[in-house]
């Protein structure tokens, strides 16, 4: 590198898994204003990848190393505020992630693929200046268009940066491939106000439509669309021609931002409803506490109203000028959520998911960042979401173990929020009618403060549970009694939900002869059988192959479907209810944009009898209609080899039996089960979460598992078994783990996903600094060996061990 002093260093991370950042120069062309979080294009190897300003300046020289240069920066300030930049750089370090994958979590999707920065005026700036002539009154200006003109020695970057800063000046990003940016006409005056009442009153008898359009720009401020124009005034198009064409008003081109609230409707319009003593109390707790940092626990039964808290806490903070977050577990719920924070709050929410394309997203991100909304609603990542003033975080339903993420970056959601919370020194809300066992440990020791909603809203009582047995014999999914509870429903015209935990028709198909199933070539895992296509598939890697006709091994041609899958017991419930309206809810189904919306929507409009899902329709659903719950093989999930199990277990059946019932009618609740007299199955059909919480504080306690205790996990994977069994033991080796149960390097569970050989080892210790001095070590030595082909993940606060 050249030492000319206008070269500055530094330093850059990429979206890939690597733990380091890389040095380069940054040239003064492309130098002004704040660095740190902007993106630039740099050199890698022959690769020219987007990174992340991680420094201003690197922590170390690089020692007359030859440091590449910068080859363009892509923002003239930060995308993220300060102290957003702030939480990602926490994430990074608590979770070990690669710093790279982290910032591009913050970031929205849109922006990774093809997308070009435009600019555009937002206020005043002198007529001498420069970019005056090349930024229009309306309209948006690609930066490379702004920088042909002005030319390779103009300081584009650092000027934008500073206007951007006064207000004058917008900078934002929209897509290039996918959805274009979509465009609408907008009309102005194009002579002064006075003008345009004298014409209007000229115009009144002989051209009324057209005075009517003179007076309605007269009385408005800036610019209208063209479409609103014309339908407020009552007018046609030939009307504004004709002022068109006599020079009395303009037209010019704006961006319209995408906003998928999705039409149709979940929610009735009803009147704000009066809260009872306990959301009373709850909400009074709160206030008291919104202009400072605290955590509360909102553990109402299912029913209670804690969405009617959370809408009144958020409108204290919008009229005290700020912003709020909310958070719900998966974008099944972002709908229903939608709904009634889009009538309660209009014009103010945007929505942020997965579900929505990289085009929508995008613009959904625009927006908030530019203040124009001040409510984020969506799933784990709309943590990142830049809010403007931001005055309280909900997180709805904080037991959900979709808020922490499977793959890399590994972060929760949930804590993220906490800490987010205490940077911001705002209110954190968590609410939940089975709150996880962290949280409510939490409270217990005095660092969260417990909020309690004991009852049901307006006096309906909770749903009445009947325990039936599950036959392990016989593999009729659907016993008498809750055939015959779906029945009296559907006849009343009421409705029912039924959950099974368990997409496709059965687990496998096994040759009846010699017993033979189907395994994934790249997981090692049997593939479950899907009857609709006929199909084999992997639920972990989606390999997926046609079902057998003949047996490989020994040529029969008769197989056995056995175990429950959600798609038999749909064949089921048209086979032996064929008057019954059945709805699917599972992945399968909502695979396609705004399904989740539709099916939602079409149950609450009384398009079917029974809802039918996985354990997308236990949590969060407000269904007047639903008077019955079934759920099949209640404790299936208490199989599975995971600490965790007993928790699970009991949140998902606490979940969905509270959609029973929260209408006029009580409700009842069937639970199926192989074993009626578990204690984790007794508890949960008895809404009874203090007795779990009883019954399994003493088992953690007495292995040390959260909340009295913490846990990382080491996984390392890749396609030779060998270097990854050798990579494995030789970064654990002799460490000696004082303070820290350190389990020896074992073939994971699930030991091969994706083609990819799989060993893990799990630290256990109630010290966090003994787990990351643990962790550091066991980092350094997999670095120091370098195994070609090998990948580590570090998972801190797992939820799945397998």
């Amino acid at each position: 590198m050249n030492s000319d002093t206008e070269h500055g260093l530094i330093e850059v991370v990429f979206n890939r898994p690597l733990w380091q950042s890389f040095t380069y120069s940054i040239p003064q062309r492309l130098s002004g204003g704040k660095l740190s979080g902007c993106r630039v294009v740099a050199p890698f190897g022959n690769d020219r990848l987007i990174g992340y300003v991680w420094n201003d300046s690197p922590s170390t020289d690089p020692g007359g190393i030859d440091v590449k240069e910068i080859l363009d920066r892509l923002d003239s300030t930060p995308l993220l505020p300060g102290r957003l930049m702030a939480l990602v750089r926490w994430a990074s370090e608590y979770y070990y992630a690669p710093p790279g994958m982290m910032m591009a979590a913050a970031h929205p999707p849109g922006i990774a693929g093809r997308a070009e920065r435009v600019a555009e005026l937002t206020g005043l700036i002198e007529p001498s200046h420069p970019l005056s002539s090349l930024l229009p009154r309306c309209g948006e200006v690609p930066v490379s268009i702004l920088r042909d003109n002005l030319g390779p020695d103009y300081p584009l970057e650092g000027e934008l940066a500073r206007l951007e800063t006064e207000g004058s000046v917008s900078v934002f990003w929209r897509t290039v491939s996918g959805p274009r940016a979509v465009m609408e006409r907008m009309v102005e005056p194009a002579v002064e106000e006075r003008v345009m009442v004298r014409r209007a009153e000229e115009l009144r008898e002989r051209a009324p439509r057209q005075a009517e359009l003179l007076l309605q720009l007269a009385t408005r401020n800036g610019p209208v669309s063209r479409s609103s124009l014309l339908r407020t005034a009552g007018a046609s198009a030939s009307s504004l021609e004709a002022l068109l064409a006599k020079g009395l008003v303009r037209e010019s081109v704006r961006r319209r931002f995408r906003e998928p609230l999705m039409n149709g409707s979940i929610l009735d319009k009803t009147a704000v409803p009066e809260l009872n003593v306990d959301q009373e109390r709850a909400c009074s707790s709160v206030r008291q506490g919104l202009d400072r940092h605290g955590v509360f626990l909102l553990h109402g039964v299912t029913g209670s109203g804690k969405t009617e808290v959370y809408l009144r806490l958020i409108a204290d903070v919008l009229e005290k000028g700020r912003s709020a977050l909310v958070m719900v577990p998966e974008i099944s719920l972002t709908p229903l959520t939608v709904s009634r924070f889009s009538r309660r709050f209009p014009d103010l929410v945007a929505v942020l998911h997965s579900g929505m394309t990289p085009g929508e997203r995008l613009d959904s991100w625009n927006l908030i960042r530019s203040g124009r909304r001040r409510i984020a609603i969506g799933p784990r990542s709309a943590v990142f979401a830049p809010l403007r003033d931001l005055g309280i975080i909900v997180v709805d339903e904080e037991h959900d173990s979709s808020y922490k993420q499977d793959e890399l970056p590994h972060y929760n959601g949930r804590d993220v929020a906490v800490v987010r919370g205490k940077q911001a020194g705002v209110p954190v809300l968590l609410g939940s009618a089975s709150p996880s066992m962290e949280s409510f440990g939490n409270a217990e020791a005095g660092r969260y403060t417990l909020l309690e909603l004991g009852s049901r809203v307006d006096g309906i009582p909770m749903p009445a549970t009947v325990l039936v047995g599950q036959d392990r014999e016989r593999d009729d999914l659907l016993s008498d009694e809750l055939l015959a509870a779906i029945g009296k429903r559907t006849a009343r015209g009421e409705q029912s939900i039924l959950l099974i935990n368990r997409r496709g028709f059965s687990p496998t198909q096994m040759c009846r002869n010699c017993g033979y199933r189907e395994e994934c070539p790249n997981c090692g895992i049997t593939m479950t059988y899907h009857r609709k296509g006929g199909v084999l598939r992997c639920h972990y890697c989606s390999y997926w192959k046609a079902a057998m006709v003949r047996c490989p091994r020994c040529g029969f041609n008769e197989f056995s479907h056995m175990g429950p899958g959600i798609q038999k017991v749909e064949d089921a419930l048209v086979k032996l209810l064929p008057q019954t309206r059945v709805i699917r809810m599972d992945a399968d189904t909502t695979r396609g944009k705004d399904a989740h919306w539709d099916i939602l929507s079409g149950f609450a409009g009384g398009d079917g009898d029974v809802l039918l899902g996985t354990q997308m329709v236990a949590k969060g659903h407000d269904f007047p209609n639903v008077t019955l719950v079934g759920i099949i093989a209640a404790d299936m999930g208490l199989a599975f080899p995971d600490f965790r199990a007993a928790e699970r277990t009991f949140q998902l059946i606490l979940q969905v039996a509270g959609r029973a019932g929260r209408g006029n009618v009580p409700g009842e609740v069937i639970v199926q089960a192989y074993d009626r007299n578990n204690s984790v199955i007794k508890a949960a059909s008895h809404h009874d979460f203090k007795l779990f919480w009883e019954m399994e504080s003493r088992v953690r306690k007495a292995f040390g598992y959260p909340p009295y205790g913490y846990l990382v996990r080491f996984v390392w994977s890749g396609l030779d078994k060998d270097r990854v069994r050798r990579a494995a033991t030789g970064s654990v080796g002799d460490i000696t783990p004082e303070g820290c149960d350190l389990s020896e390097p074992s073939e994971a569970a699930f030991p091969r996903i994706n083609r990819r050989w799989r060993w893990n080892s799990v630290a256990r210790s109630p010290s966090r600094k003994t787990l990351g001095r643990i962790t550091r070590e066991i980092r350094k030595r997999f670095d120091e060996l370098s195994p070609k082909g090998v990948r580590l993940e570090i998972d801190v606060d797992p939820h799945n061990l397998l």
